[in-house]
């Protein structure tokens, strides 16, 4: 899961309806930005990243908001391409806890996704799982569960019940019941959790240790 202000140049049309010698204003004309031809720079994004790794998450987004203005002159508004962009900067607000505005662009990044991505598709399950942890942050729980399945199931349908995606989520929905003193589902969670573990890393894998010592604190809860 990764983390883009130009002036966007606009090119106005406006039609003109001719009756016989005269010459009128339409009043149906519309007013349309015209997109620049070719591809973006990317040199923005990819210096975003470099500070996004190296912890400066508020640099990382003002380059991330930069490739954002430079991006929306050559590609539509609802394009995978503007998706990731909102993705991009949600991430930046996320590791800058302002968690209300990483949900305003996560939440334009789901708008987006919804018309140009099929349901089975990553970029749509990491969204998600970006908004559960958001809400997941806020404890705003319900919410968090929510898009925590929501990305569970998408991972799942794409590679099967053994991935490092389905053990992200599996960890993750399993931390909220547990937070939630719903200790049955919490231990249910971190069991599907091991499985997937072991299958992935193997029984003396030390995040496998941890795991099992975790199931058993868990397990004490229960009782």
């Amino acid at each position: 899961m990764n983390k883009k202000i130009l002036i966007l140049s606009l090119i106005l049309g406006f039609s003109l309806s001719f009756l016989g010698c005269g010459e009128n204003n339409n009043p149906n004309t519309r007013i349309t930005k015209q997109l620049k031809e070719g591809k973006p720079k990317q040199e923005y994004s990819k210096l975003a990243q470099i500070f996004f790794d190296e912890g400066n998450y508020k640099k990382a987004l003002e380059l991330d908001l930069k490739q954002l203005e430079e991006d929306l002159q050559y590609y539509k508004k609802n394009s995978a391409e503007i998706s990731l962009d909102y993705n991009n900067i949600g991430l930046d607000y996320d590791e800058m806890e302002n968690y209300n505005k990483a949900l305003e662009y996560y939440t334009k990044a789901m708008k987006i996704d919804n018309i140009v991505l099929d349901l089975n598709s990553p970029e749509r399950a990491t969204t998600y799982y970006n908004v559960g942890s958001t809400y997941d942050a806020l404890d705003k729980n319900s919410n968090a569960l929510k898009y925590y399945f929501k990305a569970l199931e998408i991972d799942k349908n794409i590679s099967g019940e053994v991935n490092e995606n389905v053990l992200s989520s599996y960890i993750d929905i399993a931390k909220v019941y547990d937070k939630t003193e719903k200790y049955p589902s919490a231990l249910t969670y971190y069991k599907k959790a091991l499985h997937v573990q072991e299958e992935l890393f193997g029984n003396d894998n030390l995040d496998t240790a941890v795991l099992k010592r975790t199931i058993e604190g868990i397990k004490k809860k229960v009782k």
